[in-house]
């Protein structure tokens, strides 16, 4: 006789629940509604209970999937390009991930810029993690942390500039590629600052 044994898969279960949720809420943010855990519940199909046992906030909700948007572009560096066309291609990618959707992208600021939530704080800590290593990929070998710091400190001014209304996204990513230009020494000079 044979044993079947059922194996639990609590990391496919988990992202089976996160692409729910971030579908839900994308089209949520489509509309005119305001959106709501109960809402943003019924509309991934689960009970409220259950998306916060995932989610403990909305707010968590919109950092994760602005996250996961992050990670889902694509880091193909091109080694024959520049560095700092390398690095414009990236913060350009990061950039207009928001630029088509105002509600998303004022959700992700007032959550970016949040102190008081440790759910966020980790969230930020990763969405963080995951700029550094985009910019440290398209920097390459040999660049100074002082450089990778700067243009890190540059990309989240920039969104933050976008949300608060002196310039649009797009306007931020083509401003971007002008500061990186201007941090990025050209081709054939090191990353290190004399």
């Amino acid at each position: 006789m044979a044993t079947v044994t059922c194996l639990h898969d609590a990391y496919g279960r988990r992202a089976h629940t996160c692409r729910r949720v971030f579908g839900a809420a994308a089209q949520l943010l489509e509309g005119d509604a305001d959106v709501s855990v109960s809402r943003l519940a019924a509309q991934a199909q689960m009970a409220p209970a259950t998306l916060r046992a995932h989610f403990p906030s909305l707010e968590v909700v919109f950092a994760e999937l602005y996250l996961h948007r992050v990670t889902t572009l694509p880091l193909d560096i091109d080694p024959d390009i520049g560095i700092a066309d390398r690095v414009s291609d990236q913060l350009t990618a990061m950039t207009l991930l928001l630029a088509d959707e105002p509600r998303l992208a004022r959700m992700c600021t007032r959550v970016l810029v949040s102190t008081d939530d440790d759910a966020i704080a980790d969230v930020r800590s990763r969405i963080s993690d995951e700029v550094r290593r985009r910019i440290s990929t398209a920097l390459g070998t040999g660049a100074w942390p002082e450089v990778l710091a700067t243009l890190e400190s540059v990309f989240w001014g920039a969104l933050l500039q976008a949300q608060t209304g002196p310039m649009t996204y797009r306007q931020a990513a083509r401003q971007l590629q002008t500061m990186v230009a201007l941090i990025v020494p050209q081709a054939g000079v090191d990353t290190c600052p004399r």
